[in-house]
This record gives structure tokens, C-alpha cells and sequence, in this order.
């Protein structure tokens, strides 16, 4: 047994140093490719929501520009004074000289 031992030797122990090195080595890979999958999956969730955003953004912008072209068509064809009061009113806030205006706080949380 004892020569068995020895003849092995040192160079058994290089063996054993090159598996652990290797060894090190897969582990280091296995690690960055999980790293860069998380990685991936997380810009693809980020580009999915962001997708959804831009398309929820763009049918917000056809109906604000739907609304902009009925509004322009309409001062084309002219307001009466109410109609022009009523828009101020509604669209910008406005009120006239001598106004009162009622502001209401928040009801009470239970």
C-alpha cells in the first residue's frame, strides 16, 4: 500500500490541483451564465413593459389629437360666448371677476 503511495507521488497531486482549478473554473462559468440570464430576463420584462407603455401612450395621443381636431373644427366654425365661457370654465379653470369660488376638503379618513 505504502508503494502504491508512492508511486503516485507528486504528480497525483498536480492531478488534484488541475481537476480543483477546473472545477473553480465551471463553477465561475455556471454562475456568469446564470447571472446573465437573470440579467436577460429581467431587460425583457423592462422592454415588454415599456412596449406596453409606448402603445398605451400612442392611443392617448391619437385621442388627444381626435379631440384637438374636433375642438380646431369647431372655433373654425365659430363659438358662441357661452360655448367660449363653458370651455374656459371646464378646460382651464377659469372663473370671472366677482366669482366665488368653493373649495372643499377631503372627507375624513375612517
Amino acid at each position: 500500500m505504502r508503494e502504491a503511495a508512492l508511486r503516485q507521488g507528486p504528480g497525483m497531486d498536480k492531478n488534484k490541483a488541475m481537476d480543483t482549478k477546473e472545477t473553480l473554473i465551471r463553477i465561475v462559468l455556471v454562475a456568469l451564465l446564470l447571472y446573465a440570464a437573470v440579467c436577460l430576463a429581467l431587460s425583457g420584462r423592462e422592454l415588454y413593459a415599456a412596449q406596453a407603455a409606448r402603445t398605451r401612450l400612442r392611443q392617448e395621443l391619437q385621442a388627444a389629437e381626435r379631440e384637438n381636431l374636433a375642438l380646431d373644427r369647431k372655433l373654425r366654425e365659430g363659438l358662441s360666448a357661452g360655448e367660449l365661457e363653458a370651455l374656459a370654465r371646464e378646460r382651464l379653470g377659469l372663473v370671472r371677476p366677482g366669482d366665488k369660488i368653493f373649495r372643499f376638503a377631503p372627507a375624513p379618513e375612517a
